[in-house]
């Protein structure tokens, strides 16, 4: 298990490298708009969209190690080849090409689901949150403190190391025994279920409330990862290094919660009940973002202050609903379909992700931070009604 959950965290570094540097490459280096700037963002969390069901579907047909050990070796070349771009149009094929890779979320998560228990898949699960959060401490740090290392584009460093990163991570795949991760499993009807079968399978199950909320969440979280490098950048005046330093406060609140705060959590309230906690603390710092935008939270007085409170309650709420989102979908889940399964799920939030991620440019754009954030509470609200409707999971509901 620790092996694969440094794989995790090393597959998420490259991921998190780019966001304190973007404003700067995209907007600042190259000329390009706001919106470009999040259709860069949105590029990759399509492919990833796109790829999450196949790769999972494939997982439960070739087995898990072969897809996770192929992603990883694309994800590098993909973080090579953006190391090396200093045009828009190549920079879009890299991030592309690294979202197809990273597709394998789902099915690392199956692989974690295969191994324990149901009733300690919330903890694994979080400790899965727990190693991307960990990756996303180090990507933005290594993207703020290596950026305009050398004499490359100011992503150049930064990539390259991820890179490295994601080579090592290849190399920790392959020395993972087959004895570690469930056998591919044949001759099932299931398993030779057409993929948008598949999808249609899980909107009319069980799972499709869940499959919804996981949208609505990235959807509203997807306004934080665009806007916020640029309100960072247009409200504090924050370079490339200052935003990579908050970055890795983000993920030191994701690690703190995911890996030690939300098994007690979910023992207490339950996997539904963690998840709602989360949602109402992710709706409550989009909210005081909002009024931080408009001066109206405290006025002008310790604006890094008032930040920070605010990106605490976001980090908190989306480390505790996540995760909890991912077990509650697992429990649901036959063992038969579990890659399949939670790739679509998966697949679901990337897509609200992409939504997200293309809205929040113009939207920034035409009013400030106020716009997209307030928009990500309006989302948030939805979520929080769509999960009063969710039922504690029954395992084997979809088989």
């Amino acid at each position: 298990m620790f092996a694969l959950l440094l794989v995790v965290f090393i597959n998420f570094v490259g991921i998190g490298a780019l966001i304190p540097i973007l404003p700067y490459t995209v907007v600042d280096t190259l000329g390009q708009s706001a919106t470009v700037m999040t259709a860069l963002l949105a590029s990759f969390a399509l492919a990833m969209f796109v790829a999450n069901p196949i790769l999972g579907w494939l997982s439960d047909r070739i087995g898990r190690r072969s897809v996770l050990v192929v992603s990883l070796i694309v994800g590098a070349l993909a973080h090579i080849w953006f190391a090396f771009s200093n045009e828009i149009f190549h920079m879009f094929a890299a991030r592309i090409l690294a979202g197809l890779a990273a597709g394998n979320t789902g099915v690392i998560q199956a692989i974690i689901a295969d191994r324990v228990k149901a009733e300690e898949r919330a903890k694994y699960m979080g400790l899965l949150g727990a190693a991307i959060g960990t990756g996303f401490v180090a990507g933005p740090a290594l993207g703020g403190l290596l950026s305009g290392l050398g004499d490359g584009p100011l992503h150049q460093a930064p990539f390259l190391v991820a890179a490295m990163f994601s080579i090592i991570a290849f190399g920790l795949a392959l020395r993972l025994s087959e004895t570690s991760i469930a056998a591919p499993i044949k001759n099932t009807d299931q398993i030779t279920t057409p993929l948008m079968r598949r999808i249609h399978d899980i909107l009319t199950s069980p799972l499709a409330l869940y499959a919804i909320a996981y949208f609505c969440l990235n959807l509203a979280f997807a306004q934080v990862e665009a806007s916020f490098v640029l309100l960072l950048k247009d409200y504090l005046d924050f370079d490339a290094r200052a935003t990579g330093w908050l970055f890795t406060y983000v993920g030191v609140c994701i690690v703190l919660v995911q890996a030690g705060l939300i098994n007690p959590v979910v023992r207490k309230f339950g996997e539904v009940g963690t998840i709602a906690i989360g949602v109402i603390l992710l709706g409550t710092g989009q909210a005081m973002t909002v009024l931080i935008s408009l001066d109206m939270f405290f006025g002008n007085a310790f604006p890094l202050a008032q930040m920070l409170l605010a990106t605490t309650a976001v980090c908190f709420g989306y480390a505790l609903s996540n995760p909890s989102l991912t077990a509650a979908v697992s429990n649901i889940a036959g063992r038969n379909v579990m890659g399949g399964s939670l790739g679509t799920v998966q697949g679901f939030g990337s897509l609200g992700q992409v939504l997200g991620l293309i809205i929040a440019g113009p939207l920034y754009e035409l009013g400030g931070a106020h716009y997209s954030f307030g928009v990500g509470t309006i989302v948030t609200v939805c979520l929080l009604v769509i999960v009063t409707q969710l039922a504690r999971p029954q395992p084997s509901a979809v088989n």
